[in-house]
């Protein structure tokens, strides 16, 4: 049994763990996204390096993490299970039920805390207060958030379910859990009116307070957090910069993080002291793909509040679940789930084909090309957001790591749709000027440069040169930084470079952007609201949300395409006489390897 306390302190007798090791588990999730029920992609080589094999599909579900919770928890005599937030959004289940199946599931699972994620924001705060009081059975977590009062002073709100950390009593060892929620994604704080309801508390003050609060009274001090950064999705662990990393650790001996989307396997181990002691950082993937266990040795010490005497993690090892069609449903929760999961096919078709994706040889339609530049995926997506009835700009552009997958070879149906869109971004309409789009490509070349000169945009009916090492101008002569990436020769037009991705601008198919000029532009609301960094976007007044989500939009522009010859076989039939495409999903449009190809819209350059 685990007794808890929040800000005060449970008496009771106590074991007598002094100079003991003392096993403890940790099970850690995070970034589950809203992945509730198991589904289908191609897991890509970084998780199929972590065991998640293709042969094992479908993938994810709730049901499934509860069977694996379990069974560690049957191996240990002592576990927690923390998850590093985001459990909403990604899927139509959140699109329906605004966060109650995700609740409820997660609670009857078993989860014993949860850092709070930006996502969970994304119906507002009192959709998540209603979300939280309404069904969950465990501490939500934020130490760096301060909650504004209710205007109604007797009106309960976030500052009533959202504590800043808990205190575990696992058969006699105490575990200190701190969260640290993420801010920095979180564009309703800065809006005027705060529409959030909340304050971001500066994170290294905010966790020196806690830990000092903590550290006397604990034997293993761990940091939930979901502090990382999006942007940085698909990248290995050794790509990556945590922002846990740059917090004061001294008295923290444990770090399950979150929105990174990565794997840290093995764990990283961050020197936190000038005496050799450490802190472990976990990371165990997003999208309910995998389920992570970290066994400790505590040696359990004498006096926590002597840094020489206290209790320490002496060992650990790490094993990264993967979440697959192996594991079977837990009854319980599967039974929760079943009438959300009867309610969603009733009202969305999720497995209904209304494409197929047909590329020459072996290929698919991807998102990351390989020369850094636009990619046939990116620009199908920002020509949809261009072309879309009602929105008709002059370009479109759109982050890249808005686009979550690639399109694989054969059928595509709304679910697959999901794994790319998997959140709600619409379409907004904005009038730039040329300066502002200017500002706007050179802040992607600077991004896109601190990359490896991969591109963090994709565009259409917009052409130009993204410099990732040249000579470019200085934004601010007052300011010591001097920029050596940028954008140059943007130019506005179709088939500006004559159909040869490396060549050079063709001025007699299209036309420079002038800074004076006044251009209609599609970009997707997250970015228009100034995310992940898109500032000169944030600044323009001129923002009309089409409430037209990007998902919706390419669906429509796909079905646009040309239908597959009668004559093409799927090559996905399980059949051993493979029928036609035409024959197993009908009048479907076939997607090629020349719609939207890769074309040097954005031309990385190194001068």
């Amino acid at each position: 049994m685990i007794a808890s306390v929040a800000a005060c302190t449970v008496s009771r007798e106590q074991p007598n763990l002094v100079g003991q090791d003392i096993r403890l588990t940790f099970i850690h999730t995070s970034d589950i996204h809203s992945r509730l029920f198991p589904y289908s992609f191609i897991p890509n080589r970084f998780d199929q390096d972590d065991g998640l094999l293709a042969s094992n599909g479908p993938f994810g579900g709730i049901a499934r993490m509860t069977t694996i919770a379990k069974k560690i928890r049957a191996t240990t005599s002592r576990s927690l299970w923390l998850d590093s937030g985001d459990c909403f959004q990604g899927a139509p289940v959140f699109n329906m039920f605004k966060g109650e199946a995700e609740m409820r599931s997660l609670s009857l699972a078993g989860m014993d805390g949860a850092v709070v994620g930006n996502h969970e924001f994304d119906l507002g705060s009192q959709n998540l207060f209603e979300q939280i009081d309404a069904w969950a059975q465990f501490p939500l977590l934020a130490a760096n958030y301060l909650f504004e009062d209710p205007p109604n002073p007797e009106q309960r709100s976030l500052k009533d379910v959202v504590r800043p950390y808990h205190v575990y009593d696992v058969k006699g060892v105490k575990i200190g859990v701190i969260g640290m929620g993420n801010w920095g994604s979180m564009t309703g704080i800065f809006e005027g009116g705060n529409s959030l309801g909340l304050r971001p508390l500066d994170d290294r003050v905010a966790l020196q307070q806690y830990v000092r609060l903590l550290r006397p009274t604990v034997d293993v001090l761990v940091v939930v957090s979901h502090l990382g950064l999006d942007e940085d999705e698909n990248l290995t662990s050794r790509d990556v910069n945590d922002p846990n990393a740059a917090l004061p650790l001294q008295g923290v001996d444990l770090i399950l993080g979150g929105h990174l989307h990565i794997v840290t396997d093995p764990p990283k181990i961050i020197p936190n002291d000038d005496k050799g002691n450490s802190t472990i950082v976990v990371h165990s993937g997003a999208f309910a793909k995998y389920v992570g266990r970290l066994d400790v040795t505590v040696r359990i010490g004498e006096d926590n509040n002597d840094p020489d005497k206290r209790s320490r993690i002496t060992a650990y090892g790490y094993d990264n679940i993967p979440v697959d069609s192996k594991v079977p449903d837990d009854p319980e929760v599967a039974n929760l789930l079943w009438p959300y999961s009867v309610a969603i096919n009733r009202d969305i078709d999720l497995g209904g084909v209304f494409a197929y994706v047909n590329p020459p040889g072996d290929n698919k339609i991807i998102r990351n090309d390989t020369t850094g530049g636009d990619s046939q995926l990116g620009n199908l997506v920002a020509r949809a957001m261009q072309t879309r009835s009602g929105v008709e700009a002059e370009f479109a552009l759109t982050n890249s790591l808005g686009i979550r997958a690639d399109f694989e070879r054969g059928p595509l149906n709304v679910e697959q749709m999901f794994n790319v869109f998997p959140f709600e971004n619409s379409i907004t309409i904005i009038y730039l000027s040329g300066t502002e789009i200017q500002e706007t490509l050179d802040f992607v070349a600077r991004r896109s440069a601190e990359r490896g000169c991969r591109t963090q945009a994709q565009v259409a009916g917009v052409w130009f040169d993204m410099v990732c090492r040249g000579t470019c101008p200085d934004p601010d002569p007052n300011d010591s930084f001097v920029p050596t990436a940028c954008a140059k020769n943007i130019y506005v037009g179709e088939n500006c470079r004559s159909g040869n991705p490396s060549g050079e601008i063709d001025p007699a198919r299209c036309v420079p952007v002038v800074p004076a000029g006044l251009y209609r532009v599609a970009v997707n609301d997250y970015i228009a609201r100034g995310g992940s960094g898109f500032t000169a976007l944030k600044r323009n007044t001129s923002k009309q949300d089409t409430g037209v989500s990007l998902r919706d939009a390419l669906q429509v522009y796909l079905r646009q395409q040309t239908v597959c010859p009668s004559n093409i076989l799927d090559e996905t039939d399980p059949l051993p006489q493979k029928r036609t495409v035409l024959d197993r999903w009908g009048n479907v449009a076939c997607l090629g390897g020349d719609i939207e190809a890769h074309d040097g819209r954005i031309r990385p350059v190194f001068e």
